[in-house]
C-alpha cells in the first residue's frame, strides 16, 4: 500500500511491514511559482531575459560550463547569466546586438532540461564570434580547415568557433532554409552534430540540402558532442 499523506509518500508491505517514506521534495508553492513562470515564458509573443537574469553564475551552477571548457572570460562575452529564480543558467542569443533568443538550462535536473524561447525558429541561429578565435600551433605545416561549421547546441559552437571562422549552432538537429543562408561561404562546410541518433539523422538532411546547393561539405563523426573535446582534439577533427 502506498499512501499520499501531508509530508510525503509513505509504503507499507502487508508482509514484510513499514516500507519506507519520501518526502514530497520540490513539489511545494515554491516549484509550482517556477512551473508557471517557465510556461509563461514559453506562451510570451516578445522576446525577453528573465526579470532577475544576472550575469554573475554561482560556482555550483558555473561547473556545468566549465566541463564543456567555456571559461569565466568567455561566458562574460557572449553574455551568459544565471535566472535565481528559475534555477537555470541562461544562454543569450543575440543578433546585431539585440535579443533574438535565449536557451535556459536546468543544472539539478529540473523538468523541462531546457527551456528555448527565440523570435523567429525558422531563421534564429546563434552564431560564434570570429574575435574569440585562437592562433593555430605554428608547426610549420599548412592546415586546411572549413569556413563554416554548423553545429546543434550553443556551448559546441561556441568552442569550435575557436578555430573556424564562423561556427553556427541551429539550436537543435533540424535546419530550415532560411537558417542556412547565415554562411556566407563559398568554401566548405562542416557539419557536426551530436552523435545521438537524432544528431546522425539531421546530419544526413544537412549534408544533402547543402550539397543540393553546391556547398562543398564534410560531416564529422564523433564519439562525444564537440563541447566536451579539447582544443587539441577540436583541431584533429577539424583538419581530418
Amino acid at each position: 500500500m502506498v499512501s499520499n499523506e501531508t509530508k510525503g509518500y509513505r509504503a507499507y508491505c502487508f508482509r514484510c511491514g513499514p516500507a519506507g517514506f519520501v518526502a514530497h521534495g520540490d513539489f511545494s508553492i515554491e516549484q509550482l511559482k517556477r512551473r508557471q513562470a517557465e510556461l509563461a515564458m514559453s506562451q510570451e509573443r516578445t522576446v525577453k531575459l528573465p526579470p532577475d537574469f544576472t550575469t554573475d553564475i554561482p560556482a555550483s551552477e558555473a561547473i556545468w560550463l566549465y566541463k564543456a571548457g567555456i571559461s569565466p572570460a568567455v561566458s562574460k562575452h557572449y553574455g551568459f547569466g544565471y535566472s535565481p529564480f528559475l534555477r537555470r543558467v541562461i544562454l543569450p542569443i543575440y543578433k546585431d546586438g539585440v535579443l533574438d533568443g535565449y536557451t535556459a538550462r536546468s543544472t539539478i535536473n529540473e523538468r523541462p532540461k531546457y527551456i528555448e524561447k527565440v523570435a523567429s525558429p525558422a531563421s534564429s541561429v546563434f552564431v560564434s564570434d570570429p574575435n574569440l578565435a585562437l592562433p593555430w600551433p605554428d608547426n610549420g605545416v599548412l592546415v586546411s580547415v572549413p569556413d563554416v561549421c554548423i553545429c546543434e547546441d550553443i556551448l559546441s559552437s561556441v568552442r569550435v568557433g575557436r578555430y573556424v571562422r564562423t561556427c553556427i549552432s541551429i539550436l537543435g538537429t533540424t535546419v530550415a532554409p532560411a537558417q542556412l543562408t547565415k554562411l556566407h561561404t563559398t568554401d566548405e562546410v562542416a557539419i557536426w552534430l551530436d552523435p545521438d541518433k537524432a544528431g546522425n539523422k539531421g546530419a544526413k538532411a544537412i549534408y544533402r540540402a547543402l550539397s543540393l546547393q553546391g556547398y562543398r561539405v564534410k560531416v564529422i563523426r564523433s564519439d562525444k558532442d564537440p563541447k566536451y573535446y579539447s582544443n587539441r582534439e577540436i583541431r584533429r577533427f577539424l583538419v581530418t
